[in-house]
């Protein structure tokens, strides 16, 4: 084969490459706006994506987006699964293995952290992988309103709040709940009302020192 002959293939490689990648965006724009949305009532079910095509994986490698999406609808699928006792535990290991993977390229997505928080959280309530992505759950999206009842049902369900630093972080999601978020009371309510010993005492304390007069709504 003759230079002239290589670049040509080259070009025309390409070529190819540009164009089915033109193709490609597209279609990973649609695939992530697929994306599962975690419920703003923690006891109503996560419920995955019906639409996320099979063929997403092609294009996983490449876009950050599909990948994330495809990785949380796959934990959505296995916390669901494991909350129902019909799922297996190759289901949720792959789940966390692909949240892991998807981590690596977004570490910033805290929906990702707070669903291998709580695929963690059902093999380990109170063990570290629990605690440290619950924690990083936090620290990626502070202020992020839609994740707040997720996060406080969680935190206070499992002995996370041992964590002082963990605690801190949940107390303010429980000023911001409280006292700029009026409707989110009923979220912080039945946060409560599911909490274990542990939660229900540090949410007694944080709320007498934060809005006192909800107290009373608490305890009815």
């Amino acid at each position: 084969m003759t230079s002239s002959d290589t670049i040509r293939a080259a070009l025309t490689g390409l070529a190819l490459f540009i164009g089915a990648y033109g193709l490609a965006l597209p279609l990973a724009g649609m695939i992530a706006s697929e994306r599962p949305k975690f419920p703003r009532d923690p006891q109503q079910a996560m419920t995955a994506s019906s639409v996320m095509p099979s063929w997403a994986s092609l294009i996983a490698p490449f876009d950050s987006r599909v990948l994330s999406s495809q990785a949380l609808n796959l934990a959505f699928q296995a916390i669901q699964h494991g909350q129902s006792a019909t799922g297996t535990g190759g289901e949720s290991d792959l789940a966390r293995s692909q949240l892991t993977n998807a981590l690596s390229r977004v570490p910033y997505d805290a929906e990702l952290w707070l669903a291998l928080a709580l695929l963690e959280a059902q093999r380990d309530p109170s063990g570290p992988a629990t605690v440290e992505a619950l924690r990083m759950a936090y620290f990626t999206a502070p202020n992020e309103a839609e994740l707040m009842p997720v996060r406080l049902d969680t935190a206070t369900r499992f002995d996370a709040l041992a964590d002082p630093d963990l605690r801190e972080l949940v107390q303010g999601d429980v000023r911001l709940m409280l006292t700029r978020q009026p409707d989110q009371k009923a979220a912080v309510l039945s946060a409560y009302r599911r909490a274990s010993s542990r939660g229900k005492a540090f949410l007694e304390e944080a709320i007498q020192t934060i809005a006192p007069t909800f107290l009373t709504t608490l305890r009815r």
